[in-house]
């Protein structure tokens, strides 16, 4: 039988037998639970200190159960407190852990985690403990062939911020990548895309943050923790940097349009990749040796294949198929 009040056993049975029956004896309470007269007496006295049940009036004496409205209230109340105390201890522990940390070698700011598992331990550890935001640049390589955990969709129920960068080359990652992220926004999570993002990384509030240790990695077999320092303000800013200037993550709606399979030419590829960090029209054309005329005439024919009908759709719809590449 499960126990959600988390009481002794043999406690939560005899309360649970009282709710369904008159006012009763030791000794009939014993007789319909079978259970050693110490132990029954042990219960009997907790769950009259916890206000569960009382003695009525009379010889022998009976027991009866408060009603479970007023009874589990109260014991609500007691484990709120309980909850309460723990929390200012875990934050009293936290600034003297910060304190600490003020006076640490600089070395000791970040944390090489090394290995599969144990990044996805300490991920996941991170993940549970965000208290407001979370805020990820997300690109290759994957250590997950599916994009939502049902951590993140508890989270985002319970009101967690999540805020996500989606790297063009990742969406095409796995079958149903795309389909995958738009799971999680429906769940709550704001989601952009843009192209090369220079890292892959993960901000839990602004306490931590996790990037890739190597420049441009094949695999997540190392990453760094970094800890509250000017390199953790740092990586919050590059973040915001790319976030302003990311695009709407395009849904299955303002997609419909891009299953066809023409690739741009590179000029076409370079046209696209300036539109989409809003270079202007005449400066393209000017970069791309190309007459105003001509410049106009391919950015028609794009948004024409884009099924897109104004230049910043069609480059939120670029930057969705990854035809998008530097300027």
């Amino acid at each position: 039988m499960s126990n959600p009040l988390d009481l002794d056993p043999i406690a939560l049975s005899i309360y649970e037998t009282l709710i369904g029956r008159q006012p009763s004896s030791v000794e009939e309470l014993q007789s319909a639970l079978l259970l050693p007269a110490p132990s029954l007496h042990q219960g009997l006295e907790s769950l009259e200190a916890m206000g569960m049940v009382s003695r009525v009036p009379g010889s022998p004496a009976r027991y009866g159960a408060i009603a479970p409205d007023i009874a589990l209230e109260v014991l609500f109340l007691q484990r709120e407190e309980e909850i309460k105390r723990a929390r200012r201890y875990a934050e009293e522990l936290s600034i003297r852990f910060q304190q600490a940390a003020a006076g640490r070698d600089p070395a000791e700011l970040v944390e090489i985690l090394t290995g599969i598992p144990a990044i996805r331990q300490r991920w996941e550890q991170l993940q549970r403990g965000t208290k407001a935001e979370l805020r990820g640049i997300d690109k290759p390589p994957y250590t997950v062939t599916e994009k939502s955990s049902q951590t993140e969709i508890d989270l985002l129920a319970q009101g967690i911020k999540y805020r996500i960068i989606y790297d063009t080359s990742g969406l095409d990652y796995f079958p149903d990548w795309a389909a995958d992220i738009e799971r999680s926004i429906g769940q709550g999570e704001q989601a952009r895309v843009a192209s090369n993002v220079p890292t892959k990384l993960v901000i839990f509030d602004d306490r931590y943050a996790m990037i890739p240790l190597q420049v441009a990695p094949s695999t997540m077999a190392t990453m760094i923790l970094v800890h509250r320092s000017g390199l953790l303000e740092a990586l919050c800013g590059l973040f915001e940097s790319l976030w302003a200037q990311a695009l709407p993550f395009p849904v299955a709606s303002s997609r419909e349009h891009l299953s066809t399979p023409d690739r741009p030419t590179p000029d076409e590829a370079r046209l696209l990749a300036m539109l989409v960090t809003g270079v202007q029209d005449e400066v393209i054309a000017r970069r791309l040796g190309m007459s105003y005329r001509t410049f106009q005439r391919r950015l028609q024919d794009l948004m024409k294949r884009l099924g897109a009908e104004t230049r910043f759709q069609a480059g939120l719809r670029a930057a969705a198929r990854g035809w998008v590449s530097p300027s």
